[in-house]
Protein backbone atom coordinates (compact mmCIF):
# COMPACT_ATOMS: atom_id res chain seq x y z
CA UNK A 1 0.00 0.00 0.00
CA UNK A 2 3.31 2.24 0.63
CA UNK A 3 4.47 1.48 -2.54
CA UNK A 4 1.05 2.52 -4.66
CA UNK A 5 0.87 5.71 -2.31
CA UNK A 6 4.07 6.36 -3.27
CA UNK A 7 3.86 6.13 -7.11
CA UNK A 8 -0.13 7.92 -6.56
CA UNK A 9 2.22 10.73 -5.11
CA UNK A 10 4.56 10.75 -7.87
CA UNK A 11 2.55 10.54 -10.89
CA UNK A 12 0.37 13.43 -9.38
CA UNK A 13 3.65 15.30 -8.75
CA UNK A 14 4.21 14.82 -12.47
CA UNK A 15 1.22 16.24 -14.01
CA UNK A 16 1.26 19.05 -11.45
CA UNK A 17 4.41 20.16 -12.65
CA UNK A 18 3.15 19.50 -16.35
CA UNK A 19 0.84 22.61 -15.48
CA UNK A 20 2.67 24.65 -13.40
CA UNK A 21 5.68 24.64 -15.72
CA UNK A 22 4.14 25.98 -18.75
CA UNK A 23 1.83 28.84 -16.42
CA UNK A 24 5.73 29.82 -15.22
CA UNK A 25 6.88 30.35 -19.09
CA UNK A 26 3.80 31.74 -20.61
CA UNK A 27 1.65 33.45 -18.02
CA UNK A 28 -1.76 33.40 -16.99
CA UNK A 29 -2.77 33.93 -20.29
CA UNK A 30 -2.93 29.80 -21.50
CA UNK A 31 -5.84 29.53 -18.73
CA UNK A 32 -7.73 32.03 -21.70
CA UNK A 33 -7.98 28.45 -24.20
CA UNK A 34 -8.72 26.64 -21.12
CA UNK A 35 -12.10 24.64 -22.10
CA UNK A 36 -14.80 26.77 -21.69
CA UNK A 37 -17.79 23.65 -21.99
CA UNK A 38 -18.45 20.23 -21.31
CA UNK A 39 -17.54 19.58 -25.40
CA UNK A 40 -14.17 20.98 -25.27
CA UNK A 41 -13.38 19.28 -22.27
CA UNK A 42 -14.77 16.02 -23.64
CA UNK A 43 -11.56 16.13 -26.23
CA UNK A 44 -8.88 16.71 -23.51
CA UNK A 45 -10.65 13.91 -21.50
CA UNK A 46 -10.13 11.12 -24.68
CA UNK A 47 -7.09 13.12 -25.51
CA UNK A 48 -5.71 11.69 -21.75
CA UNK A 49 -7.31 8.13 -22.24
CA UNK A 50 -5.52 7.44 -24.79
CA UNK A 51 -2.35 8.75 -23.24
CA UNK A 52 -2.91 6.86 -20.51
CA UNK A 53 -3.96 4.00 -22.58
CA UNK A 54 -0.62 3.84 -24.32
CA UNK A 55 1.43 3.28 -20.73
CA UNK A 56 -0.75 1.30 -18.87
CA UNK A 57 -1.29 -1.06 -22.08
CA UNK A 58 2.39 -2.19 -22.10
CA UNK A 59 2.63 -2.64 -18.67
CA UNK A 60 -0.43 -4.91 -18.60
CA UNK A 61 1.42 -6.83 -21.40
CA UNK A 62 4.14 -7.67 -19.42
CA UNK A 63 1.88 -9.67 -16.85
CA UNK A 64 1.62 -12.43 -20.03
CA UNK A 65 3.36 -15.07 -20.91
CA UNK A 66 6.08 -14.64 -23.92
CA UNK A 67 5.85 -10.64 -23.47
CA UNK A 68 9.46 -9.82 -22.34
CA UNK A 69 11.01 -6.61 -21.82
CA UNK A 70 13.24 -6.98 -24.95
CA UNK A 71 9.45 -7.36 -26.72
CA UNK A 72 8.09 -4.16 -25.42
CA UNK A 73 11.59 -2.51 -25.89
CA UNK A 74 10.99 -3.59 -30.14
CA UNK A 75 7.71 -2.24 -29.95
CA UNK A 76 7.93 0.87 -28.26
CA UNK A 77 11.14 1.63 -30.55
CA UNK A 78 9.34 1.23 -33.61
CA UNK A 79 6.40 3.81 -33.05
CA UNK A 80 7.69 6.15 -35.60
CA UNK A 81 6.42 4.46 -38.43
CA UNK A 82 3.17 3.70 -36.92
CA UNK A 83 3.02 7.62 -36.20
CA UNK A 84 3.85 8.46 -39.28
CA UNK A 85 0.98 5.93 -41.13
CA UNK A 86 -0.94 7.55 -38.82
CA UNK A 87 -0.94 10.90 -39.78
CA UNK A 88 -1.01 10.27 -43.39
CA UNK A 89 -4.62 8.63 -42.90
CA UNK A 90 -5.72 11.34 -41.17
CA UNK A 91 -4.79 13.70 -43.52
CA UNK A 92 -6.62 11.92 -45.97
CA UNK A 93 -9.53 11.21 -43.85
CA UNK A 94 -9.70 15.16 -43.17
CA UNK A 95 -8.78 14.85 -39.80
CA UNK A 96 -5.56 16.71 -40.25
CA UNK A 97 -5.25 20.19 -41.23
CA UNK A 98 -1.42 19.81 -42.39
CA UNK A 99 -0.77 17.95 -45.53
CA UNK A 100 1.68 15.53 -45.54
CA UNK A 101 3.96 13.12 -47.14
CA UNK A 102 6.55 11.17 -46.78
CA UNK A 103 9.17 9.57 -49.45
CA UNK A 104 10.44 5.70 -49.75
CA UNK A 105 13.84 7.59 -48.29
CA UNK A 106 12.09 8.74 -45.08
CA UNK A 107 10.30 5.30 -44.45
CA UNK A 108 13.52 3.84 -44.93
CA UNK A 109 15.32 6.46 -42.62
CA UNK A 110 12.32 5.42 -40.12
CA UNK A 111 12.79 1.24 -39.91
CA UNK A 112 16.82 2.33 -39.48
CA UNK A 113 16.16 4.51 -36.69
CA UNK A 114 14.33 2.28 -34.87
CA UNK A 115 16.40 -0.70 -35.38
CA UNK A 116 19.26 1.27 -34.19
CA UNK A 117 16.51 2.34 -31.01
CA UNK A 118 15.97 -1.21 -30.44
CA UNK A 119 19.46 -2.57 -30.43
CA UNK A 120 20.76 0.19 -28.37
CA UNK A 121 17.89 -0.69 -25.72
CA UNK A 122 18.80 -4.28 -25.96
CA UNK A 123 19.91 -5.62 -23.13
CA UNK A 124 20.06 -9.83 -22.62
CA UNK A 125 20.08 -9.62 -19.05
CA UNK A 126 16.96 -7.99 -19.29
CA UNK A 127 15.41 -10.47 -21.86
CA UNK A 128 13.20 -12.88 -19.32
CA UNK A 129 13.11 -15.43 -21.83
CA UNK A 130 12.08 -18.55 -19.57
CA UNK A 131 11.44 -21.67 -21.42
CA UNK A 132 8.51 -23.13 -21.15
CA UNK A 133 9.17 -26.40 -21.54
CA UNK A 134 7.74 -28.05 -25.28
CA UNK A 135 4.43 -29.90 -25.77
CA UNK A 136 1.21 -29.18 -23.69
CA UNK A 137 3.13 -26.24 -21.95
CA UNK A 138 3.78 -24.41 -24.96
CA UNK A 139 0.46 -24.74 -26.38
CA UNK A 140 -0.90 -23.28 -23.34
CA UNK A 141 0.51 -20.36 -23.18
CA UNK A 142 0.40 -19.50 -26.72
CA UNK A 143 -2.75 -17.83 -26.13
CA UNK A 144 -1.14 -15.39 -23.22
CA UNK A 145 1.50 -14.57 -25.72
CA UNK A 146 -0.83 -13.15 -28.17
CA UNK A 147 -3.08 -11.37 -26.13
CA UNK A 148 0.34 -9.70 -24.44
CA UNK A 149 1.13 -8.72 -28.38
CA UNK A 150 -2.18 -7.07 -29.11
CA UNK A 151 -2.26 -5.37 -26.21
CA UNK A 152 1.26 -4.04 -26.85
CA UNK A 153 0.15 -3.70 -30.39
CA UNK A 154 -3.05 -1.83 -28.85
CA UNK A 155 -0.08 0.48 -27.51
CA UNK A 156 1.49 1.25 -30.28
CA UNK A 157 -1.31 2.53 -32.11
CA UNK A 158 -2.48 4.76 -29.20
CA UNK A 159 1.52 6.47 -29.06
CA UNK A 160 0.96 6.88 -32.53
CA UNK A 161 -2.48 8.51 -32.35
CA UNK A 162 -1.43 10.81 -29.81
CA UNK A 163 1.30 13.24 -31.34
CA UNK A 164 -1.10 13.47 -34.41
CA UNK A 165 -4.23 15.04 -32.68
CA UNK A 166 -1.81 17.33 -30.68
CA UNK A 167 -0.65 18.41 -33.45
CA UNK A 168 -4.15 19.07 -35.29
CA UNK A 169 -5.24 20.81 -31.84
CA UNK A 170 -2.65 22.96 -32.00
CA UNK A 171 -2.91 23.99 -35.57
CA UNK A 172 -6.82 24.02 -36.03
CA UNK A 173 -7.83 24.87 -32.05
CA UNK A 174 -9.57 23.04 -30.16
CA UNK A 175 -13.08 20.67 -30.92
CA UNK A 176 -15.83 22.01 -31.84
CA UNK A 177 -14.80 25.38 -32.96
CA UNK A 178 -12.06 24.13 -35.48
CA UNK A 179 -14.10 24.25 -38.45
CA UNK A 180 -15.65 27.74 -37.89
CA UNK A 181 -12.99 29.76 -38.36
CA UNK A 182 -11.74 29.10 -42.27
CA UNK A 183 -15.21 30.47 -43.41
CA UNK A 184 -15.10 34.08 -41.65
CA UNK A 185 -11.14 34.18 -43.29
CA UNK A 186 -12.70 33.17 -47.06
CA UNK A 187 -15.21 35.31 -46.83
CA UNK A 188 -12.97 38.63 -47.27
CA UNK A 189 -16.06 40.79 -47.98
CA UNK A 190 -16.17 44.91 -47.73
CA UNK A 191 -18.47 44.60 -45.02
CA UNK A 192 -16.05 42.31 -42.46
CA UNK A 193 -13.01 44.88 -43.49
CA UNK A 194 -15.72 47.54 -42.23
CA UNK A 195 -16.42 45.81 -39.10
CA UNK A 196 -12.84 45.32 -37.75
CA UNK A 197 -12.67 48.79 -35.56
CA UNK A 198 -15.99 47.25 -33.83
CA UNK A 199 -14.39 44.02 -33.05
CA UNK A 200 -11.81 45.50 -31.69
CA UNK A 201 -14.04 47.76 -29.40
CA UNK A 202 -15.30 44.38 -28.15
CA UNK A 203 -12.05 42.20 -28.20
CA UNK A 204 -12.13 41.45 -24.65
CA UNK A 205 -15.58 39.72 -24.93
CA UNK A 206 -15.36 38.73 -28.45
CA UNK A 207 -12.02 37.99 -30.15
CA UNK A 208 -11.02 35.38 -27.89
CA UNK A 209 -12.37 32.21 -29.69
CA UNK A 210 -11.94 32.94 -33.10
CA UNK A 211 -7.93 34.01 -32.29
CA UNK A 212 -7.85 30.36 -30.43
CA UNK A 213 -9.68 28.75 -34.15
CA UNK A 214 -7.61 30.50 -36.59
CA UNK A 215 -4.22 30.27 -34.86
CA UNK A 216 -5.00 26.88 -32.89
CA UNK A 217 -3.53 26.18 -29.40
CA UNK A 218 -0.61 27.00 -28.20
CA UNK A 219 1.76 23.51 -26.97
CA UNK A 220 1.98 25.25 -22.88
CA UNK A 221 -2.09 25.62 -23.49
CA UNK A 222 -2.36 22.50 -24.69
CA UNK A 223 -0.33 20.87 -21.97
CA UNK A 224 -2.52 22.72 -18.96
CA UNK A 225 -5.99 21.61 -20.44
CA UNK A 226 -4.59 17.80 -21.16
CA UNK A 227 -2.94 17.46 -17.93
CA UNK A 228 -5.34 19.08 -16.14
CA UNK A 229 -7.25 16.04 -16.58
CA UNK A 230 -5.04 13.49 -15.34
CA UNK A 231 -3.81 16.03 -12.47
CA UNK A 232 -7.57 16.01 -11.49
CA UNK A 233 -8.18 12.65 -11.59
CA UNK A 234 -5.55 11.58 -9.78
CA UNK A 235 -6.24 14.63 -6.74
CA UNK A 236 -9.57 12.60 -6.47
CA UNK A 237 -8.38 9.07 -6.73
CA UNK A 238 -5.90 9.63 -3.38
CA UNK A 239 -8.83 11.83 -1.37
CA UNK A 240 -11.16 8.84 -2.21
CA UNK A 241 -8.55 6.32 -0.90
CA UNK A 242 -7.30 9.10 2.42
CA UNK A 243 -3.71 9.10 0.40
CA UNK A 244 -3.29 12.71 0.08
CA UNK A 245 -2.88 13.48 3.33
CA UNK A 246 -0.09 10.66 3.67
CA UNK A 247 1.25 11.80 0.56
CA UNK A 248 1.65 15.95 1.24
CA UNK A 249 2.89 14.24 5.41
CA UNK A 250 5.83 12.24 3.29
CA UNK A 251 6.92 15.19 1.45
CA UNK A 252 6.72 17.38 4.63
CA UNK A 253 8.94 15.08 6.54
CA UNK A 254 11.56 13.58 4.14
CA UNK A 255 13.12 16.87 2.17
CA UNK A 256 15.36 14.90 0.27
CA UNK A 257 12.27 13.19 -1.21
CA UNK A 258 10.76 16.75 -1.87
CA UNK A 259 13.58 17.86 -3.34
CA UNK A 260 13.62 15.02 -6.10
CA UNK A 261 10.29 15.26 -6.84
CA UNK A 262 10.67 18.74 -7.38
CA UNK A 263 14.20 18.35 -9.76
CA UNK A 264 12.02 15.46 -11.44
CA UNK A 265 8.63 17.40 -11.60
CA UNK A 266 10.30 21.05 -13.34
CA UNK A 267 13.05 18.29 -15.71
CA UNK A 268 10.12 16.37 -16.96
CA UNK A 269 7.77 20.03 -17.81
CA UNK A 270 10.50 21.07 -19.45
CA UNK A 271 10.71 18.30 -21.73
CA UNK A 272 7.41 18.13 -22.17
CA UNK A 273 6.98 21.36 -22.90
CA UNK A 274 10.19 21.26 -25.58
CA UNK A 275 8.41 18.13 -26.90
CA UNK A 276 5.09 19.68 -27.55
CA UNK A 277 7.03 22.67 -29.44
CA UNK A 278 8.45 20.28 -31.92
CA UNK A 279 5.11 18.73 -32.52
CA UNK A 280 3.85 21.84 -33.08
CA UNK A 281 6.49 23.52 -35.43
CA UNK A 282 7.97 20.35 -37.54
CA UNK A 283 4.83 17.94 -37.26
CA UNK A 284 4.52 14.45 -34.91
CA UNK A 285 6.80 12.64 -36.95
CA UNK A 286 9.83 14.61 -36.25
CA UNK A 287 9.08 14.92 -32.13
CA UNK A 288 8.83 11.23 -32.27
CA UNK A 289 12.07 10.80 -34.11
CA UNK A 290 13.75 13.21 -31.93
CA UNK A 291 12.32 11.04 -28.48
CA UNK A 292 13.57 7.55 -30.72
CA UNK A 293 17.25 9.48 -30.94
CA UNK A 294 17.12 10.77 -27.38
CA UNK A 295 16.56 7.25 -26.29
CA UNK A 296 19.80 6.23 -28.08
CA UNK A 297 21.84 8.70 -26.89
CA UNK A 298 20.49 8.08 -22.81
CA UNK A 299 21.78 4.84 -23.62
CA UNK A 300 25.22 6.10 -24.92
CA UNK A 301 25.79 8.55 -21.80
CA UNK A 302 24.93 5.53 -19.42
CA UNK A 303 27.98 3.62 -21.19
CA UNK A 304 30.01 6.51 -20.77
CA UNK A 305 29.45 7.61 -17.27
CA UNK A 306 29.22 3.87 -15.94
CA UNK A 307 31.50 2.19 -18.23
CA UNK A 308 30.37 -1.55 -19.67
CA UNK A 309 31.29 -3.55 -22.30
CA UNK A 310 29.92 -2.36 -26.26
CA UNK A 311 28.85 -5.77 -27.64
CA UNK A 312 28.50 -5.65 -31.51
CA UNK A 313 24.86 -5.37 -31.33
CA UNK A 314 25.81 -1.69 -29.60
CA UNK A 315 28.10 -1.01 -32.75
CA UNK A 316 25.66 -2.04 -35.65
CA UNK A 317 22.83 -0.25 -33.78
CA UNK A 318 25.22 3.16 -33.85
CA UNK A 319 25.82 2.01 -37.63
CA UNK A 320 21.95 1.80 -38.47
CA UNK A 321 21.34 5.52 -36.25
CA UNK A 322 23.64 7.72 -38.35
CA UNK A 323 22.61 6.01 -41.85
CA UNK A 324 18.97 7.11 -40.91
CA UNK A 325 20.19 10.23 -40.58
CA UNK A 326 22.05 10.41 -43.69
CA UNK A 327 19.23 8.72 -45.82
CA UNK A 328 16.87 11.48 -43.87
CA UNK A 329 19.18 14.23 -45.09
CA UNK A 330 19.91 12.42 -48.77
CA UNK A 331 15.93 12.65 -48.64
CA UNK A 332 15.53 16.08 -48.15
CA UNK A 333 17.97 17.28 -50.96
CA UNK A 334 15.84 15.00 -53.34
CA UNK A 335 12.89 16.83 -52.79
Amino acid sequence: RTHNRNHAGITMFQFGFCIIVPLIFSGKGVLRDFPASIKELFTYIKLSAVVYGATALSTASLGFAGVSYVTKVVFKSSKLIPTMVVGVVMERAGFSSRKRSYSPYDYAAAVMLCLGAVGFAYSPSKAGLDGDGDGEGRQARFGEHGIGIALLSASVFCDAIVPNVQENLMQSGSAGHSKAAPSSKESGDDEEIEMQSLVKDTKDSRSTLPKRDQKGLSSQSLMVNTNSVGFSCLLLSTLAYSSFVPIVKHLAENQHSALMHLTVGCGLGAAVMSYMEIIKRSGPAVAVATATLRKVVTVILSYIVFPKQMTLTHIFSGILVAGGMCVSYVGRGKR
